[in-house]
This record gives C-alpha cells, sequence and structure tokens, in this order.
C-alpha cells in the first residue's frame, strides 16, 4: 500500500514538473518571438486604412503622399491629463532612434477631441511633445470612421455643451502603419521604446 501511494506521488510530481516546464517553456517562447522580424504574423488584416485629415499648420495630410513609408500613430487627446503626454514622450524617444539609425519615420498623433483639439491648440501641443510630430485633426464625421477603421475607443464624459473640462476615455494602443494606412504591428503602453524600436526594424 505504501509503495503505490509513493508511486503515486511521484508520477503526480513529476506531471507538475512537466506542466511547470511546459508552461515556462511556452511563456519563453513568446517573449522570445515578439522580437524577431515575422513580418507575416504582424500584418493585422481589416484594420486601418487612408488618412486623410489637417496638420497643426492647417495644411491638408495624405499618409499616402508622406516621404517616409512608415509612421508610429496615436490616437489621444491634448488635454489628457496624464496617459496621453507619457505614451507620445515614449513614442517621441522611438522617432529619436530611429533618426539614429537613419530610418525615417512619421510620428503621428491624431486627436479624438477635433472640437477643442484646434489647428492652434494642436501645434503648441506637438511642438511640446517633439518637433517633428504631425499632429492631425478633422471634422467629427472623418474622426469616427478612422475610429472605427483602426479599431480605437473613444468616448468623452462632457455633461452639456457648456463643459469644457471633459475628459475623454480612450485606448492607448500605438500602431505601425505603412502609407496606405495598414497596421503592420501594434503596441500596448507596457512597450519599451527599445522594443518599438527593434520591430520597427524589420519593415525598413
Amino acid at each position: 500500500m505504501f509503495s503505490q501511494t509513493k508511486k503515486f506521488f511521484y508520477l503526480l510530481l513529476f506531471s507538475g514538473i512537466v506542466i511547470i516546464f511546459s508552461f515556462s517553456y511556452n511563456i519563453y517562447t513568446h517573449i522570445a518571438e515578439s522580437g524577431t522580424c515575422n513580418k507575416s504574423t504582424n500584418f493585422v488584416k481589416g484594420l486601418g486604412g487612408p488618412i486623410d485629415l489637417i496638420d497643426q499648420n492647417e495644411t491638408t495630410f495624405s499618409l499616402e503622399k508622406q516621404k517616409a513609408s512608415l509612421s508610429l500613430l496615436y490616437f489621444g487627446y491634448s488635454y489628457c491629463p496624464d496617459i496621453c503626454p507619457y505614451d507620445l514622450e515614449r513614442n517621441a524617444y522611438v522617432k529619436d532612434i530611429m533618426d539614429e539609425h537613419k530610418i525615417d519615420i512619421n510620428l503621428v498623433f491624431i486627436t479624438l477631441d477635433p472640437s477643442r483639439d484646434t489647428t492652434e491648440r494642436l501645434k503648441d501641443f506637438s511642438d511640446y511633445i517633439h518637433k517633428s510630430m504631425i499632429a492631425l485633426t478633422g471634422s467629427n464625421e472623418q474622426i469616427e470612421a478612422l475610429k472605427k477603421a483602426y479599431g480605437v475607443f473613444g468616448k468623452s464624459n462632457k455633461i452639456d455643451y457648456e463643459d469644457q473640462s471633459y475628459l475623454v476615455d480612450h485606448s492607448t494602443f500605438s500602431y505601425l502603419v505603412n502609407k496606405n494606412g495598414e497596421v503592420l504591428s501594434y503596441f500596448n503602453r507596457r512597450e519599451s521604446p527599445e522594443k518599438i524600436s527593434e520591430k520597427i526594424k524589420c519593415f525598413n
């Protein structure tokens, strides 16, 4: 009886070790692959689209006509108290890293709050974040269409017409897109500038 119990204990112990090893290996594989250049698995089919808006200099902007073939894109709003500035500064650092490697990318910001984010406001905001940042706005219809195309969540908590101190709850992904606006990869706000930079090099 003791022998059977002992065998069962070792069998259970062995099974536990196998499960732990398998789980650890899967995590290791996922982390290892996240830094690789497997383009086929990073292309997000059906997400994204053309971008034709107005920039902070009141100039018509078309993503398709930009000189750089890649753009790092972020949706937010200039009155955002904390998240947007933090994420955009991270993206600005990515831009600096790419410049050091002689890889030209567009650093793009699209407002989710076009009623307050005028071109004048966006000019001051873009100058604060990075000298190369392109800040874009448009009509409510244009912004809503882009939100749908890129799977972006954005909703204000505005109470009434007079309320100008409202916040906008929104998703916080950054998108790596080509000239057609097709999403090649996307990054959550925990991704480091170095990791994003390595991923961008895959598509250069």
